[in-house]
């Protein structure tokens, strides 16, 4: 890559910080400017167009390129839906999940707070990558003795529900890890002991959705009324 390349590269990328940085005072995406983004940035806005259309744009690429890729390689680092031998499967994934969060906060807010928000583009490109990775997912939990009786159709709803499930977690999460960093008079035990209940619920939750899961049966007939 040359040097040209190297600084288009960075420049896109702050053009990515600066929104997340934005989101993460209390903006939503749809409310943020051409002009706030370009003042975070340090660049003219006419240097704006260098790298995106509009802000619908940057927002879809936001998603595609920085959220794809830090989902993915949560993907690959979760244990749930893949073939194992060691104990506390479920158990290490939330904890590798919820340190993840923890350490890549303004991601995580940004995809819980525009997964409903007000930018039709980017409501699109979120539930777009949460459909691809929930597919992928589903394929790995075929790799599961556990899940082997269990059709593709079944393993993809049981992959959404997790994901899901994952997804709730993360503003409660995000809560008590501001409290920890940023409020001086917080007691650090107190928060401690949050962390680690909400550690323990969790894993409990996601214990029971695929050890319940083990137990399903894809013949199961599913009425939805009396007709």
């Amino acid at each position: 890559m040359s040097s040209r390349e190297q600084k288009k590269l960075q420049t896109r990328h702050a053009f990515f910080n600066a929104v997340l940085d934005l989101c993460m005072t209390g903006q939503s995406f749809s409310s943020i400017s051409l002009r706030q983004v370009t003042r975070e940035v340090g660049v003219v806005p006419t240097a704006f167009y260098r790298h995106f259309d509009d802000m619908e744009s940057l927002g879809r690429a936001l998603v595609v390129e920085e959220l794809g890729g830090t989902l993915a390689i949560l993907r690959d680092g979760l244990q749930i839906g893949r073939k194992r031998s060691f104990e506390r499967q479920i158990a290490k994934s939330i904890q590798l999940f919820l340190q993840t969060v923890s350490e890549q906060p303004c991601y995580w807010q940004f995809l819980v707070s525009e997964r409903f928000g007000g930018s039709e583009a980017v409501r699109k490109s979120i539930s777009e990558l949460i459909k691809m990775h929930s597919k992928i997912l589903g394929e790995d939990l075929a790799l599961q003795p556990a899940f082997a009786h269990i059709n593709d159709y079944d393993r993809r709803l049981l992959s959404e529900a997790g994901i899901n499930m994952f997804f709730s977690w993360i503003i409660d999460w995000l809560e008590l890890t501001y409290s920890e960093v940023h409020d001086d008079e917080a007691d650090l035990q107190e928060i401690e002991d949050k962390k680690q209940l909400m550690l323990h619920n969790c894993t409990r939750q996601a214990q029971m959705l695929f050890y319940g899961a083990y137990n399903w049966k894809s013949t199961e007939e599913t009425r939805l009324s009396d007709d």
